[in-house]
């Protein structure tokens, strides 16, 4: 496993140093928590040095401040409300003086999910969702580098991440094509390596048992040949012909 050398001199932290979570607000507004899990995580560092949480996702940018080490503040509200998996950091930034804005520390980015109250863990899928607009397209995938892959829908579709997640003809049609796109780029990767991927993998492992997932380097009808039977147990599983057939059979009948 590669190892990220420093040559800024800065601290790095540990991400598990910290618990940040989303609270909901009055108004549809949120509010992100921020509490230490270590109690010496900041040790060190000068009382007046702030500490921020930047967010960054599809080119919208926004940092939350959270007071100094010395009072540090529990709770920011978030002013981008269509924030829906950005990628966290965490930063320590000297606050004065002429070297005021210097970054001291700071931790590996990390997904935050902000449509949940999981948490900083994301425990609760490992595909997001986020309307968004992107007409005439009905839906957009991302696969990230190092955050969970995004669908966007776009927003003139009434409840689109509940649409998405329950419609039996997006289920089957277009979930799949999903899955496939995302594990390419899985099987082109070095996914020891990427926190995201481990979890997909391990959903693999639930459809594959005892089938690992093809190196990068094996021949490309291996890689197919497991893909495939990835999407065939998939299918399987949930029954998605026999639902699509039902919702087809279903529109016959009320025309």
């Amino acid at each position: 496993m590669r190892r990220r050398i420093r040559l800024t001199g800065r601290r790095q932290l540990q991400r598990s140093c910290v618990h940040v979570e989303i609270r909901k607000a009055d108004k549809g507004k949120k509010i992100v928590g921020l509490s230490l899990a270590e109690a010496d995580a900041f040790q060190g560092f000068p009382d007046s040095a702030l500490v921020r949480l930047r967010l960054n996702e599809n080119k919208l940018s926004e940092t939350l401040e959270f007071g100094t080490i010395g009072a540090m503040r529990a709770a920011a509200e978030l002013e981008t409300p269509v924030f829906s998996a950005p990628s966290c950091q965490l930063r320590i930034v000297v606050a004065q003086g002429d070297r005021k804005g210097l970054l001291l520390a700071s931790t590996d980015s990390w997904t935050l999910r902000t449509d949940s109250d999981s948490g900083d863990n994301g425990e609760d899928g490992i595909l997001l969702f986020q309307p968004m607009d992107i007409a005439p397209r009905t839906w957009k995938l991302e696969v990230r580098d190092t955050e969970l892959p995004i669908v966007y829908v776009d927003k003139s579709v009434p409840d689109s991440r509940t649409w998405v997640r329950h419609d039996p003809v997006f289920v089957s049609t277009v979930l799949p094509a999903i899955i496939e796109q995302v594990f390419e780029k899985i099987i082109a990767s070095t996914p020891d390596e990427v926190e995201w991927m481990q979890s997909w993998l391990r959903w693999a492992e639930i459809l594959l048992p005892g089938s690992p997932i093809p190196d990068v380097d094996d021949e490309q009808d291996a890689k197919d040949k497991w893909l495939d039977d990835l999407l065939i147990a998939f299918c399987a599983k949930h029954r998605l012909l026999e639902r699509l057939i039902a919702q087809v059979n279903l529109g016959r009948t009320m025309s």
